[in-house]
């Protein structure tokens, strides 16, 4: 039997110039009382300070102009708060099983304490699914169904890694040894996600629209990626899934779609 401790998923972060002009003398006749020229008092001239008269001082009221910047609007983030709020719970959940997996499995005897089971199976991500609004951008959307992927694909490991171990001990090591990786990149994932959804309007189509029809389609094949024909592998979703939604295939592999109660019911003619 292959050892299953080594593999079991991951619990898991810049100077002026100086003297004056000479002055020489010079010598002029003398003058006579004929020659004086007449003395004449001049009256005293008497010099008006200069009167300035001040402007008066005006005080401008001072203006305050307020510059208001609008709110920003809502955004698909907004949309996909609870789908978002229930992924990092659904993440916490399979977290703590795959911990009580490791602590109830006997390596030595190659058995799984039988409480384990119930827990396992309780772990369901086709609701989650059921959050993400149709009418999201092809990028926008395609980072929220790897979000998907990754928890899906993770709850499919561990419901492999129980039921296989019994009848099939390497199949249980394939199943476990694919969720680490999921589990490791689901942080980012789920982080690149918001960051894409805080760019764009939320989306406004109708839920019985062909886009929420297209995203319903996209939804149940990655679920039947991960769980159907006995498998239970962990979809790595890094390109969208091609819908022809008028012939009615996508991947090239033919589905029925049913609007009923409220949302689609897809049906995908493979295992």
């Amino acid at each position: 039997m292959r050892r299953l401790a080594a593999v079991l998923i991951p619990v898991m972060l810049l100077a002026a110039a100086c003297g004056g002009d000479d002055t020489f003398g010079t010598t002029e006749p003398p003058v006579t009382a004929s020659t004086a020229a007449p003395t004449t008092t001049a009256a005293p001239t008497t010099t008006a300070a200069p009167t300035t008269t001040a402007a008066p001082t005006t005080t401008a009221a001072s203006t305050t102009t307020t510059t208001t910047t609008p709110a920003p609007g809502p955004t698909a983030a907004d949309a996909l708060a609870e789908f978002f709020a229930a992924a990092e719970d659904l993440d916490a959940d399979i977290r703590a099983a795959a911990v009580l997996f490791n602590a109830g499995f006997d390596e030595a005897a190659g058995t799984l304490d039988p409480g384990v089971a119930p827990v396992v199976e309780a772990l369901d991500a086709v609701p989650l699914g059921l959050l993400i609004p149709g009418g999201l951008s092809l990028d926008l959307e395609t980072a929220v169904l790897r979000v998907f992927a990754d928890l899906d694909g993770r709850i499919s490991a561990l419901y492999g890694g129980v039921h296989f171990l019994e009848w099939d001990p390497d199949a249980a090591v394939g199943c476990l040894t694919g969720a680490g990786p999921a589990a490791i990149r689901f942080p980012d994932d789920l982080a690149d996600a918001r960051a894409l959804a805080e760019l764009e309007p939320p989306p406004a189509v109708a839920p019985d629209s062909p886009e929420a029809g297209i995203l319903a389609v996209r939804l149940s094949a990655i679920h039947s990626m991960n769980w159907g024909c006995e498998s239970c592998g962990v979809l790595n979703y890094d390109a969208a899934l091609p819908v022809d939604w008028a012939g009615r295939t996508v991947a090239g592999v033919e589905f029925e779609a049913t609007f009923t109660a409220g949302a689609w019911e897809i049906l995908i003619y493979a295992c």
